[in-house]
């Protein structure tokens, strides 16, 4: 087996928990703290953030909140605060999954070789933990990936339930596309696919039906197919994804009957965005698949 083998995180190994969850975020803040004044919370109803998983950097969508205090705040010590969370994520099924730090050269060099990038962008650290914990709550509707991240001074709580996004972006049907296209030369386009992957989604196809519908309705219309990131992750693997999902529409309009001489594919990653990266508003706008008449 190789290294990498060795190291790749398997989520069947975490038993189903049968525990009753409390409401999302399932843990409270500490009975001692005054959260009006000194606690930090950061939330998002659909956001992407990475997590420790064996020896890898895992990404993981879904509802997100981010909580850290100042220990003394909470009249806590950094240890009472740290077995008190860990003990009510274990009662609740959680199964601590990480087996490296975000130091790890091999981990850093895997993710953009930027540890202080990987840290506050990625992974959302607040301070400078010295433990960090993640774990892994599967249930039948979901799993639940929980960071606890401690330090002398401070704790943070991290907790992320999977879910797809609701696509708030309705479907463009091809008379639109074409009305776009005509006005401004390109269209951008919002597919679901999976995370870091280039396979179109079941509710994808609607899209691919209507870009069937406007070729078919203009036999000499010839497009570029062209898929863009946001700029979370190494820039060289957010070009390749981009290369291959607009690949990916590439194949599945001439599984429709397209000629393949009328498409071309190109990925440009991170590099031409239409919205600020700072939000996640601004990255869901920016993770698009755009048609350029030709």
């Amino acid at each position: 087996m190789t290294t990498a083998g060795k190291n790749q995180f398997d989520i069947n190994s975490v038993p189903m928990s049968t525990a009753n969850l409390p409401p999302f975020p399932y843990f409270d803040w500490p009975s001692g703290l005054d959260v009006e004044n000194n606690g930090d919370v950061q939330k998002s109803d659909f956001d992407k953030i990475y997590v420790i998983a064996g020896h890898q950097l895992l990404a993981v969508e879904g509802r997100l909140e981010n909580r850290h205090f100042m220990n003394s705040d909470a009249k806590l010590t950094a240890i009472a605060a740290q077995r008190s969370y860990e003990a009510a994520i274990k009662a609740v099924g959680g199964v601590k999954i990480s087996a490296s730090t975000p130091d790890d050269p091999a981990l850093v060099a895997q993710n953009g070789g930027d540890l202080g990038d990987l840290l506050s962008k990625k992974m959302r650290v607040a301070m400078s933990p010295r433990n960090y914990d993640y774990y892994l709550i599967r249930k039948p509707e979901g799993n639940i990936w929980i960071g606890l991240l401690t330090g002398d001074d401070f704790t943070q709580i991290i907790t992320l339930a999977e879910k797809p996004l609701k696509n708030a972006v309705e479907f463009v049907k091809a008379d639109e596309m074409q009305k776009e296209l005509n006005a401004k030369g390109r269209v951008a386009l919002y597919f679901n696919f999976d995370t870091d992957k280039a396979s179109i989604r079941q509710d994808g196809q609607t899209i691919v039906d209507e870009i069937t519908k406007l070729l078919n309705q203009e036999p000499a219309l010839k497009l570029s197919i062209e898929g863009h990131t946001d700029n979370v992750g190494d820039p060289k693997h957010n070009q390749l994804l981009s290369q291959q999902r607009a690949q990916a529409v590439v194949a599945a309009l001439t599984a429709k009957g397209i000629d393949t001489t009328r498409l071309r594919a190109e990925g440009y990653g991170a590099s031409k965005p239409l919205a600020d990266n700072a939000s996640e508003e601004g990255r869901g706008k920016n993770r698009r698949v755009e048609l350029v008449r030709q």
